[in-house]
């Protein structure tokens, strides 16, 4: 049977879910509400020192999910706005022979190119798009993967683009690495320090003192880029 009760955190508010077929403690946040999941016996006191240790943590998923309430869905027509290496593009579409998407970095456009503009080319615009930020992200990250991979003194065996739900990237035990194509629309330096994270797994394939030390040594600014990537991520999107 489960009992629920409340407790009040730094600038949230978290609900106690107690239960009798659990050993461990787990924090989950759903729809801006915080969860806490812990065993039936748990004293209170232990459980409001647990949430205060993770209260940073807490706050950077509330705010991660009310920017994602907060994002307008793109429409896909003249106007809308699109992220890439951290600035702002603006789309504009145009009459064309062929469906066809070119950036001009000068004038801060991508123009795309329809057969004709009376129809709901949505679903083809979104399309190019995605094909596009695919092609620039396999192109940037190999290339990127290979030079950082030199100064850091590693030899990944493969470089590739997916698509990720909650992830920017990974690295297996075999040094095959995989990036998210969104990353992107992130400005330089984050992408940057994605690179060296990945390719420190390689090192190091976990997230211990030594792995930090090895992504602080090549990212000397890892920890501020990491929080922007928590804390914007949820705004990388088409």
């Amino acid at each position: 049977m489960l009992n629920m009760n409340v407790i009040q955190g730094d600038g949230f508010t978290a609900e106690i879910i107690r239960s009798s077929k659990r050993n461990s403690v787990a924090i989950k946040i759903s729809k801006g509400t915080v969860y806490v999941m812990v065993p039936e016996s748990l004293k209170k006191t232990i459980i409001e020192t647990l949430v205060a240790k993770k209260s940073r943590w807490i706050k950077e998923k509330l705010a991660r999910q009310r920017e994602v309430i907060a994002v307008k869905p793109k429409e896909f027509i003249t106007g809308d706005v699109f992220s890439y290496l951290g600035k702002e593009y603006v789309l504009n579409i145009e009459s064309g022979n062929s469906y066809s998407l070119t950036l001009h970095k000068d004038d801060y456009n991508f123009v795309i190119s329809v057969i004709d503009k009376t129809t709901d080319n949505s679903k083809m615009i979104k399309q190019l798009l995605v094909k596009w930020y695919q092609q620039q992200a396999q192109f940037t990250m190999t290339e990127k993967t290979q030079h950082y991979a030199k100064i850091i003194g590693v030899n990944p065996s493969s470089v590739s683009i997916k698509t990720f739900r909650s992830r920017w990237g990974s690295c297996s035990v075999k040094g095959v690495i995989q990036y998210n194509w969104k990353i992107m629309m992130a400005p330089e330096p984050i992408i940057n320090y994605l690179v060296v994270h990945e390719l420190s797994h390689i090192l190091h394939h976990n997230h211990s003192p030594a792995f930090w030390e090895t992504v602080a040594k090549y990212c000397p600014n890892y920890k501020e880029q990491g929080a922007w990537l928590k804390l914007n991520g949820a705004r990388l999107e088409i």
